[in-house]
């Protein structure tokens, strides 16, 4: 992205961050239900709208092809300390939240999630060390956190569908489901069919909305695992050569 753009990202999401922390603290009343005119709950919504639309938009000079001749390496290169830092520590915070959910819980579905969190995590290193290097990555390992995270979104659906105030979970699920359709179209790109349009407004949403989800701070494993998908998202789209 243009610096223009990252400056921008940042803004929106520090507003995003600051908006939902303070709908969690200020926007609910005691049993739960929304409070009426919350200024934070207002603004988030508000928030994520622009931001959508000022990444399409910023997107709109880029190639709408999904068939590419230049492979994954060449798409994205892990040359800069900021994208690499960025994406070893994601992967690293999401392996610790997977960690904690094992020691935290004695659930066979909890256990199960942890293990597609771990097995993305790990996935994601070898890939960010893979081109890193300058050399090929599976396109298989890609399809890993893909698989991770539809696993994670259905199952997060079904346990938030019995909650009534959409406030609640609306962040969480827009976030998986940003977080699913990145990590797709990041793994079409080792199969050469990626499309730059699609990727960049996808990981900046991805991005932002996964930090937005940590401000919640409804657990430790739950922040984790949002955190370290936020910093996921931003060290690969550090790392974009789109425009070439």
């Amino acid at each position: 992205m243009k610096k223009k753009d990252w400056m921008v990202f940042a803004a929106l999401a520090v507003a995003a961050v600051a908006a939902r922390a303070g709908q969690m603290l200020t926007g609910f009343d005691d049993t739960g239900l929304p409070v009426r005119g919350n200024v934070f709950g207002i603004l988030l919504p508000v928030v994520l709208a622009a931001a959508a639309v000022y990444f399409c938009l910023a997107a709109r000079g880029l190639s709408a092809e999904r068939s590419d001749k230049r492979g994954l390496a060449d798409r994205f290169r892990f040359s800069g300390m900021a994208s690499v830092t960025a994406a070893v520590c994601g992967a690293f915070l999401v392996l610790a939240g997977a960690g904690m959910s094992v020691l935290n819980t004695a659930s066979t579905l909890t256990l199960l999630l942890a293990v597609f969190d771990a097995a993305s995590a790990l996935c994601l290193l070898y890939a960010v060390f893979g081109l890193y290097r300058g050399g090929e990555v599976q396109g298989m390992a890609l399809l890993v956190p893909v698989c991770a995270l539809v696993v994670n979104l259905i199952l997060r659906y079904r346990a938030d569908a019995s909650d009534p105030v959409l406030g609640h979970v609306y962040v969480e699920l827009l976030a998986l489901a940003a977080l699913t359709a990145c990590a797709l179209e990041l793994a079409a790109f080792a199969f050469r069919n990626g499309s730059p349009r699609v990727f960049l407004p996808l990981a900046a949403l991805s991005a932002l909305l996964a930090a937005a989800a940590a401000s919640e701070w409804q657990s430790m494993p739950y922040t984790l695992l949002f955190a370290g998908s936020a910093l996921l998202a931003l060290g690969f789209l550090a790392a974009t050569r789109l425009e070439e």
